[in-house]
C-alpha cells in the first residue's frame, strides 16, 4: 500500500469522528449558553467559556502528546518518538485551538482576539506536554492499541477546545443567528480534522516511511 493511499485512508476513516465530536461539542455549548442568553448575562457566559477553554486546552495538549508519542514509538526509538511528540503537539494544537478558529471567525466578519496560550499561558502548555509524552511512552508499552484510544479522546477534546476558543474570543453570533450555525460547524470540523490527523497520523506515518527508506 502506497504512502499516499495510507494517509488518504486514515484521514477518511477519522472524518466521522470529527463530525461527531463537533456535533456533540456544539450541542453541549448551545445548551449551556441558553440560560445566560435568556438572562442577558452574556459577559458571564464569556467568562465561563474562557475558563472552560483553559481547562480543555491543556487536556488537548496532553491527549495530543500521548497519541503522537505512542504511535511514533511503534516505528522510532524513544528519543525520536519524544521529539515527534513535541513537534506533533506544539504545531497542530496551535493550529487547532487558536489559529483555525481565529481565522475562521475573521473570515465571517467577527471581531476576534488572537490568544496564544503557549506564549501567554505557558504553564498551561508545557507541563501537560511533558505529562502527555510520558503517558504516550508508558501507554504504548503497556496497553494494546493505546494510540487508537488516545486519538479518539484527542478528537473529542479538540472539538470542545476549538469551539470554546471561538466562544471566548469573539465568535458567539451562531448561538443567536441560525445562518452562522453551519459556518461555525465547518470551522470547527476543519480546525479539528486537519491538525489532529496531522499530529496523530500524518507525521508519524511519514516518519515511518522515511526510516524505512
Amino acid at each position: 500500500m502506497s504512502h499516499k493511499h495510507t494517509l488518504t485512508e486514515e484521514f477518511t476513516q477519522h472524518f466521522p469522528y470529527t463530525l461527531m465530536g463537533t456535533f456533540i461539542a456544539m450541542g453541549v455549548v448551545w445548551w449551556f449558553s441558553q440560560g445566560f442568553i435568556v438572562s442577558g448575562d452574556i459577559e458571564k457566559f464569556h467568562q465561563k467559556s474562557d475558563s472552560l477553554f483553559h481547562l480543555l486546552h491543556p487536556l488537548h495538549v496532553c491527549m495530543s502528546a500521548i497519541a503522537t508519542t505512542a504511535l511514533s514509538l511503534k516505528y522510532l526509538s524513544k528519543f525520536k518518538a519524544i521529539i515527534m511528540g513535541i513537534l506533533g503537539t506544539a504545531i497542530p494544537c496551535g493550529l487547532s485551538d487558536y489559529f483555525f478558529p481565529y481565522i475562521g471567525g475573521k473570515i465571517l466578519g467577527q471581531s476576534m482576539h488572537l490568544h496564544v496560550c503557549i506564549l501567554e499561558d505557558p504553564q498551561l502548555f508545557f507541563p501537560f506536554l511533558v505529562i502527555g509524552i510520558l503517558g504516550g511512552l508508558w501507554a504504548e508499552e503497556k496497553l494494546t492499541h493505546s494510540h487508537l484510544l488516545s486519538h479518539g479522546a484527542h478528537v473529542f477534546i479538540s472539538s470542545g477546545a476549538s469551539l470554546l476558543y471561538c466562544m471566548s474570543f469573539g465568535f458567539t453570533i451562531w448561538l443567536k443567528d441560525v445562518r452562522y450555525v453551519f459556518p461555525a460547524f465547518l470551522i470547527i470540523v476543519l480546525a479539528v480534522w486537519i491538525p489532529c490527523c496531522l499530529s496523530d497520523i500524518a507525521l508519524p506515518v511519514a516518519t515511518h516511511k522515511h526510516t524505512k527508506e
